[in-house]
């Protein structure tokens, strides 16, 4: 069962067009990140630090609809700043299950029972299919996102700085720390031996799962308690002084099977760079797809197909042999949202064209490579932002139904 997470913000646009990142604050000041593997630290602090009025988290602006998941055809979710909306019939009647005060960026389901809701302002759980919500307690430094293996087996990415939302998971450039729970959220623990400045997690069973850091992807097959280098990015001649690494998004898509987003470093020309990974057994790795511009001059020994977009979007790890990328493109008209299905374990794509409806996406949602769900912003009139949307497919991206809009 093919799960996801998602999350962007409305300045998405103009951190794309700034440098692709967006800064949020974490609790207190927070350590200089180091490379490789290190000890995570023994404590948490009280949550009470991380919400106070100086924490830059409360500076992050989250839209009304910035991440989505489906865990079948029918059952889905999508969260906003002060709402969750859900649907039991794939997306033909979307209802609203909460209404309130949290800023949510991410959403992470087991089943479709039990998930959990992510944002700058707290971390919220339903056991019961998103009818009724919980707020949880929270750790400090605060939580990025989470990623569920079973209702209580969970790992958060917490802390960290210079948040980046760009490829649809929140994921701290530096800073970042790896989280573990046991009793579906309430209580954290810090996951000591784990690699240092951790940026995304996945687990595809309690026992194996992928950790991103900058520029490298670490495997666990125990259920995190070691921790062994999967893959290295290749070295940047373009940049040789370029440090920490570029930020690393994961997705598991099976036993063994993962994909990976790489999102660099400054903008030139319209063009950001970004460069896509896949494993389907966690020791080879296949370069998918790349932003050419920026990317033939950083890794110029790495020939990878054009990826979507000149500027990275988030995607969606279909399975082991497909996964759905969503790029950015502010060079066509109001931007647009250009949709690339890569199959066969990045052997074989196929471009779709744009999102219909949709000037920039924040989150993708592919329960196969033709059925799929996109939230992201309709901006029709040039430096407005406009509705929120929901778009969905039947077909690969070939053609797209609006499902929901926001007023």
């Amino acid at each position: 069962m093919q799960r996801l997470m998602s999350a962007a913000g409305k300045c998405c646009l103009a951190a794309a067009l700034g440098g692709m990142t967006l800064l949020a604050g974490g609790c207190g000041s927070a350590p200089s990140g180091h490379k490789g593997a290190g000890s995570a630290a023994s404590s948490l602090s009280p949550t009470g630090a991380c919400r106070s009025p100086a924490s830059a988290a409360g500076t992050v602006t989250v839209p009304p609809l910035s991440a989505i998941e489906f865990v079948s055809g029918q059952q889905g979710w999508a969260v906003g700043a002060g709402r969750i909306l859900a649907t039991s019939d794939g997306g033909r009647v979307w209802l609203t299950r909460y209404r309130g005060a949290a800023r949510l960026d991410q959403v992470d389901f087991v089943d479709a029972e039990h998930g959990w809701a992510v944002g700058t302002s707290g971390l919220l759980a339903t056991t019961d299919g998103g009818g009724v919500w919980t707020a949880l307690p929270e750790p400090c430094p605060v939580i990025r996102s989470v990623h569920f293996a079973t209702p209580s087996l969970g790992y958060a990415v917490a802390g960290g700085s210079d948040v980046r939302i760009d490829g649809g998971v929140p994921a701290p450039v530096v800073a970042g720390r790896l989280l573990s729970t046991t009793d579906g959220g309430r209580s954290w623990q810090p996951v000591s031996g784990a690699p240092a400045m951790a940026q995304t997690v996945c687990f595809s069973s309690p026992v194996d799962g992928f950790l991103g850091t900058p520029g490298r992807i670490w495997r666990s097959t125990d259920g995190g308690r070691r921790w062994s280098l999967s893959f290295a990015e290749p070295a940047q001649p373009g940049y040789p002084h370029h440090e920490p690494g570029d930020t690393a998004v994961v997705e598991c898509a099976g036993r063994s099977a993962a994909w990976v987003l790489f999102l660099g470093f400054g903008a030139a020309l319209g063009n950001a760079p970004y460069i896509a990974f896949a494993t389907q057994d966690a020791r080879g790795w296949r370069a998918v797809l790349e932003e050419t511009y920026t990317e033939s001059a950083i890794m110029p020994e790495v020939h990878a197909p054009a990826g979507p977009g000149s500027y990275p979007g988030p995607f969606s790890a279909i399975s082991a042999d497909a996964a759905a990328f969503v790029g950015f493109d502010p060079s066509v008209g109001y931007g647009a949202a250009p949709l690339e299905m890569v199959a066969g374990g990045g052997a074989g794509r196929s471009t779709q064209g744009n999102v219909s409806g949709t000037t920039q996406a924040s989150g993708v949602a592919f329960i196969t490579t033709s059925r799929g769900w996109v939230v992201g912003t309709d901006q029709t009139v040039a430096g407005q932002y406009g509705s929120y949307v929901i778009e969905a497919t039947t077909d690969g991206g070939l053609s797209w139904t609006r499902q929901y809009q926001t007023g």
